[in-house]
């Protein structure tokens, strides 16, 4: 798996452009009726929060509520008031919406309250439980706010759709649960880590030398989460060309692969500090790959060792 660049993002901030224009009285009075008419036409009599936003319940959760620098794990639909979809977690909805982008990671975003750069969100969240369903909608002053974007106007209302759903303040102990309840569920019970923690369950015990340092080798991989999402693979492509050790290596591969030998097939569990550690990955366009402190499992075969 090669290593990326960090770059430290804000949510959305890929779609992020300055505004060209001053603060307009009148596009703030046209966002103000518009938001106006929204309620009205939506029957919405709900009071907003001291700071504007309208938090609208649609199903109570029953788990942990987020407070500040709780790690939240949600999905989302973002609406302008118009109803145009603008961005979704959801890749069947981007689709739907014309809005898909191959490289973003659809399904469940993990991110950490208080850090997010729309101020709607970090407060819609602390308003949730775990396993809720909630309408926020965001003035502009919430949200973007003079900043516009290519789907998003200066002074817009932003209308997310947001189910809670994981909670938790301990991304490290929570990492290590989920790794003994995946080597349960998978039955590799009996599994041991190396003393760095990470685990090689081998499938095909593979012959000759375990690969050692200066060693190339061919690798077929296939990455995916332990909610079965495959963030990366190369099984349609061609071999991997990897020389060990490496520094466009993530650490786990290069413990894990002085494991295996020419021909071995096998599954590595690596946890986040071996992978891509509390910041995770974003590429260079600003599209997260690899959420902050998360556990990677790998599905390896070494072709060939020369």
């Amino acid at each position: 798996m090669k290593r990326g660049i960090f770059i430290i993002p804000g949510f959305l901030s890929i779609f992020l452009s300055s505004c060209l224009k001053d603060d307009s009285e009148e596009l703030r009075a046209e966002e103000q009726r518009l938001l106006e008419q929204y309620l009205i036409e939506n029957n919405i009599t709900a009071e907003p929060t001291s700071s504007g936003l309208y938090y609208l319940p649609i199903r109570e959760g029953t788990g942990m509520q987020p407070g500040p620098g709780t790690w939240s794990e949600f999905e989302y639909i973002g609406e302008l008031i118009d109803g145009t979809v603008f961005h979704t977690s959801d890749d069947s909805i981007a689709k739907a919406n014309d809005i898909y982008y191959e490289d973003m990671l659809y399904g469940v975003t993990r991110m950490q309250v208080g850090t997010i750069s729309l101020q709607g969100l970090n407060e819609g969240l602390q308003l949730m439980k775990v396993g809720g369903r909630a309408k926020f909608i965001l003035p502009s002053k919430l949200a973007l706010g003079s900043s516009s974007t290519s789907l998003i106007p200066s002074y817009s209302t932003l209308i997310y759709t947001i189910d809670l759903v994981e909670a938790f303040n301990d991304p490290d102990a929570h990492e290590r649960a989920l790794i003994q309840q995946f080597l349960i569920d998978s039955n590799f019970v009996t599994a041991d880590s190396t003393d760095s923690g990470l685990y090689y369950i081998e499938r095909v015990e593979g012959s000759g030398e375990f690969i050692t340092d200066g060693d190339s080798a061919d690798v077929w991989y296939t990455g995916y989460f332990f909610d079965g999402r495959i963030f990366d693979s190369n099984i349609e492509g061609e071999p991997y060309v990897v020389t060990i050790p490496s520094m466009y290596l993530i650490e786990g591969w290069n413990q894990g692969l002085r494991l295996m030998r020419e021909g071995s097939k096998g599954i590595l569990i690596i946890p986040y500090y071996l992978g891509y550690g509390e910041t995770g990955f974003w590429d260079n366009t600003g599209q997260m790959k690899i959420p902050p402190y998360m556990t990677l499992i790998f599905e390896v075969e070494i072709e060939s060792v020369y």
